[in-house]
């Protein structure tokens, strides 16, 4: 089972503003520049897919490491 401290709960929620922050300047910025939805989608889908990636690799490194 992991356990997350609560530092680990706090940095997760700051990561998940952060994030949260990036993707509407993306798309703020996309919109300023008048991008196309193609192009909007290449950036928001990359970069919802690095954060999924990293949450995984969290979770799974927290995970070996409680079982120690």
């Amino acid at each position: 089972m992991v356990v997350w401290s609560n530092t680990e709960i706090a940095v997760f929620f700051v990561v998940l503003g952060m994030v949260a922050f990036k993707l509407w300047t993306v798309w703020h910025v996309s919109n300023k520049a008048r991008a196309t939805l193609e192009g909007r989608l290449i950036f928001i889908w990359g970069i919802a897919g690095m954060t999924l990636f990293t949450l995984a690799a969290k979770t799974y490194i927290s995970y070996q490491m409680g079982m120690a």
